[in-house]
């Protein structure tokens, strides 16, 4: 059993090297072969399914940086709120690229054992994103 910073730093590995470097083959190395997403049920199970969230929003907006603002660990689970930029310029959701930046926040909470995410839950402010790229009106619009 991991102890809770190593569990951090497990997160902190898919954050940097899986999302701000973009080597998404870094999933193999950090999610169990039947890590679930229950929030996102479709998905295939283990490294797979994080790989196909990742291509599609780097394949819209590809300069993607997270910033970790919270992480806290207890036992087998971390969560993590970070603050998330990047330009709109591919297709997002059937939305064509924009060019406009956007600026949102995250929420995931994440069970890591034996050095390998086996669950994890993201909460996207989507509605922000999606007011950002015009694709709704934004707050009086």
């Amino acid at each position: 059993m991991s102890t809770p910073a190593e569990n951090k730093a497990v997160v902190r590995r898919m954050i940097d090297e899986l999302w701000n470097q973009q080597k998404l083959d870094v999933a193999d190395e950090l999610f169990s072969a039947d890590a679930t997403a229950p929030d996102l049920p479709q998905l295939p199970p283990g490294p797979m399914g994080t790989k196909i969230v990742a291509q599609m929003f780097l394949g819209a907006f590809p300069d993607l940086k997270m910033v970790i603002e919270d992480m806290v660990a207890e036992e087998d689970r971390v969560a993590v709120r970070f603050t998330e930029t990047a330009t709109h310029t591919g297709d997002f959701m059937g939305i064509p690229a924009s060019g406009k930046p956007v600026k949102f926040t995250e929420m995931a909470f994440l069970t890591v054992k034996d050095g390998k995410i086996t669950s994890s839950w993201y909460n996207v402010d989507m509605m922000s994103i999606m007011q950002q790229i015009g694709a709704i009106p934004g707050p009086g619009g």
